[in-house]
């Protein structure tokens, strides 16, 4: 796959008072890190009815308060980047929706970041609940994470961010615990006492996971065994979790006397507990009502004993795995019309009254996939995020761009508590600024210390290829935890380079301050290369007892920090080798400290609420950007001065309607040439439970200071967001803004009309298998069945001698595949336009090669795994050839290149092969409807010869007819495209099937044209992009038999230029008929309930 560079054109700004850092990276952005996306995922941990959700950020971000303040549906933090130049850079998208792992644990619907260009302070975290709930928000151990605690559903907890940031807070109220030891007591008196190390927490979360799988699946013995181990530790978050499930497992597994006394050393340990209500009816059940029939493992009472399975359920090599994921896809487009009017002069009665100018017109789609794999051992995290840019704007280069914003694995030794990550990531400690390709180890040496080192190269954008630039960096670090109580310290060294030139090479050190109502942060980046200082910063926040909070940044530093990189703005040349060949060393380095202005950037807020309803909110910036000095042919800049921004807002909630979410804000700003004043009217109304309105009005006006001008600003918008399905969501913006500006004399109207319409998916899956041993690979996880019968024969299978039980219950396939043959009659089209030069100015020739028939044989396959840790992931291609004839080459030349028009026509013949293979994911998956989305390649090649020629034009070339004997041209293409696409298959009947298919393609052309009584060959390659689509009805004649026709379409735009300099645009169709057979098998069998629905 080719992934093509990236210089990011930022969108302009809502408002014009915007931070001064958004300028400051639009002129700069070539140095800076291109962030593409804020929020990097997010993920719910629980205990003791109490649910924590962490959303993690790309960047480094400061809390600064939110509403509603302890109570709602709809939960809104305001933050703001410690470095706030990086606002500048983000994606175009002003919603980006963040995965959240396990969010059904905390019953939370969605959670969004909002990037308001009109926002003086940053940009805003929104979060969604199923029910109203209370919580409570803050930041704790890093920056680049904001922690909501609330109660878990059912729950009436009261849950803070404090009792998750002490490892050894057992539950949230904070009740006295009362640690005497009862008969069948796992637990001691010293057991209580100490603490529990990183390393020992890992391995207690792991347990607890594995515990519930187990009670799950009906394995209690195994259950047991698992939450006794817990219970060793000294006291923990876990130890009352784990404490009344030992409890609930043994009353279940029919031991009654040891349930009785764990449920009695429950109560004796926590008498406030949040579960002592629920322990209290259970022991209180099993004292008045006697034995207790063993249960079902849904609960219910009442079932058989479980049979006996000759003691596998014991055993501890057992290992768990979650997947996890999200996909959107939004269409976004941003039309603009503009008139000008110079009252100086005459009016043009023809001027064109509306010019239009159209901005964007994308269809943006991004995936999500997180995965994890947890044994005692070791615990895996993987995690892939990408996205591909579909752009369809005229004559833009190149329409598609795919892009890897994250894509690593990373894996943790639990005994060791040493970590390793391999893959594009984002680190912003240890002097990395951003994303980097490369590679992180991390050991805890013991509870103070950790040792960090990496290497890898700088990625500046997503659609990036990893090591594009040459750039490496390497380094390493060493983090100090406690170093008095709340405080963690941090000291690092790093060196970057561009091949064997240095880039830059810097040490420094940070410190993290976290209490219950304070942070602090402050870091200090030195390059020792260079001989100066990068960045001094230091922010925090106070939370007061009346919830009000206050917050402040005092931040100085060089944008983009100093490398030999920034000495390449403004010159002629690529690549700093290049720059060496005219330039020495020195005076690189020179040149890159004259391109580096200094940003000085102080900021205040204040945010308190009234009452239960109402919040005010107030904040106060003031920044100064220094000049650059003139050198090497490049001018300078002259300074911006002194510039500063107030804010006020009103927020209140439940103003309208229970649920509902109004803010009013005024804005004030004094540039270097203007005053700007704006006012903002913002309402999130909840029509139903499903669907929520936002209507917003911002009007703004700015006033020159030293010029004469006035310009006015309305900017009305709507937005819908729905909630179709549990995990399917809609949402849907239009909006415009009207500029009325008169400068000087020139007045001017600008109206702009966008428009965002989109949907979100989540889908999750999880499962359990086996290892036969420590060096095991655990292939075992391919195949795993999580139905507890499954695994019980599987179990005895694979580790007993005796034979299974003979009455088994239905198998379902862990594989299904699906394979045939197929013949497809099309036709194609194939056309390019040439040019004189590199652009379209002029155009010298057209070749049209149209009628290509060809019929054509391929073989196809589909397979799909319905079990296991790659339960539906899917796999399918084909590969097919054909012959082409009956075709047609028209022929075309054009003055003045030629003296007459000339127009040839020529008999036309050849051959065509292709394959394609797709790897997906079944999103949604029932009885009637499946719907999938694919990742694949696409390899297409034709070769087509020209015979004989007639003139039909004016010209006098092919008189008389040259015979059809003679080949005069031959024409061959190969396009490989990376595609990425979704399925629809759907069940009209028992056996009549519906597929429908679509893939965007992102193609790389490679062209050949011989001429052989001209100029010979010509070779040519290019880019573009297209689509592919088919449909099928399919019948299953019997259970593995089946049949079907169908369409299927292709189309590619793309450009090239060939052996000399010139331009080439083509445009390619074939499309046609298929009729196919295909035979269908199963094999991986296990068995499973009869209701379970594969």
């Amino acid at each position: 796959m080719h992934i093509s560079g990236f210089h990011r054109r930022l969108l302009a700004p809502l408002a014009p008072f915007v931070l001064l850092a958004t300028t400051l990276a639009a002129n700069l952005s070539y140095a800076e890190p291109v962030i593409d996306q804020l929020a990097s995922g997010a993920r719910v941990s629980a205990t003791n009815g109490c649910a924590l959700l962490m959303v993690y950020f790309h960047v480094r971000v400061r809390y600064i308060g939110h509403f509603p303040q302890q109570h709602g549906e709809e939960l809104r933090i305001s933050l703001q980047p410690i470095d706030p130049s990086l606002l500048g850079q983000l994606r175009q998208v002003r919603r980006e929706g963040v995965l959240v792992d396990d969010a059904s644990l905390a019953g939370i619907q969605a959670v969004t970041v909002t990037l308001d260009d009109a926002a003086a302070v940053g940009p805003t975290l929104r979060i969604q609940f199923n029910r109203p709930v209370t919580y409570d928000v803050g930041q704790f151990g890093s920056f680049d994470s904001i922690a909501v605690a609330l109660p878990r559903p059912g729950s009436s907890a009261t849950c803070k961010v404090s009792d998750f940031a002490n490892s050894n807070a057992v539950y949230p109220n904070g009740a006295a615990r009362d640690t005497t030891p009862t008969a069948f007591s796992n637990r001691s008196k010293q057991d209580a006492g100490g603490s529990v190390s990183a390393a020992n927490m890992k391995f207690i979360e792991a347990s607890m996971d594995e515990a519930r799988y187990a009670i799950k699946n009906g394995r209690y013995s195994e259950a047991i065994a698992l939450l006794q181990k817990v219970l060793k530790f000294p006291e923990n978050r876990y130890s009352a979790d784990a404490q009344e499930m030992l409890g609930e497992t043994r009353q279940r597994a029919g031991q009654i006397a040891q349930a009785r006394a764990d449920f009695e050393d429950y109560l004796r340990r926590y008498p406030n507990g949040d579960g002592t209500a629920r322990v209290m009816q259970r022991l209180g059940r099993l004292s008045g009502g006697g034995n207790v029939t063993p249960s079902k493992a849904d609960g219910s009472v009442g079932a058989e004993p479980r049979r006996d399975l000759g003691g596998i359920a014991d055993r501890k090599d057992l290992s768990t795995w979650s997947m996890s994921g999200s996909i959107s896809s939004f269409y976004i487009r941003d039309d603009s019309y503009n008139t000008l009017k110079d009252i100086s002069i005459a009016p043009n009665p023809i001027a064109d009254p509306d010019a239009h100018r159209l901005h964007q017109d994308t269809f943006l789609t991004n995936f999500d996939l997180y995965g994890t794999i947890n044994s005692d051992q070791l615990k895996t995290k993987i995690k892939i995020a990408g996205s591909d840019e579909h752009r369809l704007q005229p004559d833009v280069p190149d329409t598609d761009r795919y892009g890897i914003s994250t894509a690593y694995i990373e894996t943790t030794l639990k005994e060791a508590d040493v970590t390793a990550r391999v893959g594009r990531q984002t680190r912003n400690t240890g002097g990395v600024i951003g994303r980097f390709d490369g590679g992180v180890v991390s050991w805890q040496a013991n509870d103070m210390f950790r040792l960090n080192a990496l290497g890898g190269a700088t990625n500046w954008s997503r659609y990036d290829a990893p090591f594009k630039d040459g750039r490496y960096l390497y380094g390493a670090s060493i983090d100090i935890s406690k170093v008095v109580d709340g405080l963690d310290a941090s000291v690092f060294a790093i060196q970057q380079n561009d091949r064997w030139l240095l880039d830059r090479r810097a040490v420094g050190a940070e410190f993290r301050y976290f209490n219950n109502n304070k942070t602090a942060l402050g870091m200090i980046d030195y390059d020792v290369h260079f001989q100066r200082l990068n960045a001094a910063v230091l922010s925090g926040s106070w939370t007061f007892e009346d919830k009000s909070v206050l917050s402040g940044t005092i931040d100085y530093r060089r944008t983009p920090y100093l490398s030999s990189w920034n000495a390449l703005q403004g010159q002629p040349f690529l690549t700093l080798f290049d720059m060496l060949k005219f330039n020495t060393q020195d005076e690189i380095r020179r040149y890159a400290i004259d391109r580096t202005p200094v940003f000085q950037f102080a900021t205040a807020s204040y945010s308190r609420p009234l009452n239960d309803t109402f919040q005010v909110n107030v904040d106060a910036t003031v920044t100064r950007l220094s000049g650059t000095a003139p050198s090497g042919g490049v001018d300078g800049i002259l300074p911006s001065g002194t510039e500063y921004y107030f804010s006020g807002q009103l927020l209140g909630t439940s103003v309208f309607r229970p649920g509902d979410i109004f803010s009013g804000a005024m804005r004030y700003a004094n540039l270097a040439d203007s005053h700007v004043y704006f006012a903002d009217l913002n309402l999130s109304y909840p029509w139903n439970d499903d669907i929520r309105i936002s209507p917003r009005f911002r009007a703004g006006y700015r006033d020159g200071k030293y010029i004469p001008l006035k310009e006015t600003t309305v900017l009305p918008s709507l937005l819908i967001d729905y909630r179709w399905m549990k995990h399917l969501w809609l949402e849907s913006e239009i909006g415009s803004k009207w500029i009325w500006s008169d400068a000087a004399g020139i007045r001017s109207t600008t109206k702009n009309l966008y428009v965002t319409l989109g949907l979100r998916s989540d889908f999750s899956t999880d499962g359990m298998y086996r290892c036969a041993g420590r060096l095991a690979p655990c292939s075992g996880v391919l195949f795993s069945a999580p139905q507890p019968d499954a695994q019980a024969v599987h179990d005895r299978l694979y580790y007993s001698d005796s034979p299974p039980n003979s009455e088994a219950p239905p198998v379902t396939p862990t594989f299904v595949l699906e394979g045939g043959a197929r013949y497809w009659r099309n036709r194609g089209d194939n056309r390019y336009d040439y040019f004189a030069d590199q652009t379209s100015t002029t155009r010298v020739s057209r070749l049209s090669y149209a009628n290509l028939t060809s019929n054509s044989g391929e073989f196809f396959f589909r397979a799909d795994a319905r079990r296991g840790l790659i339960r539906n992931i899917f796999l399918k291609g084909y590969i097919g050839a054909g012959r082409i004839g009956g075709g047609r080459l028209y022929d075309e030349d054009f003055p003045p290149f030629v003296n007459l028009y000339s127009k040839t026509v020529s008999d036309s013949s050849g051959k065509l092969r292709y394959g394609s293979i797709d790897i997906g994911y079944n999103i949604y998956t029932d009885q009637l409807f499946r719907l999938g989305a694919f990742v694949g390649f696409l390899s297409w090649f034709e070769a087509v010869n020209a015979n004989g020629c007639t003139q039909v034009g004016l010209n006098f070339a092919c008189i008389p007819p040259l015979p059809r004997s003679l080949r005069l041209i031959t024409e061959r293409d190969r396009w490989s495209s990376f595609r990425i696409g979704a399925i629809v298959d759907f069940n009209v009947t028992e056996r009549l099937r519906w597929t429908g298919e679509i893939a965007l393609t992102s193609t790389s052309q490679r062209a050949q044209d011989t001429h052989y009584f001209t100029f010979g060959d010509d070779p040519a390659k290019g880019r573009g992009g297209g689509f592919q689509a088919e449909t099928a009805m399919k019948y299953q004649v019997t259970d593995s038999l089946g049949i079907g026709v169908g369409l299927r379409w292709w189309h590619f735009n793309t450009h090239a230029v060939d052996l000399y300099g010139q331009l080439l645009k083509y445009r390619t169709d074939r499309y046609g008929v298929f009729a196919q057979a295909s035979y269908r098998v199963n094999w991986g069998d296990f068995l499973i309930d009869q209701n379970d629905t594969p």
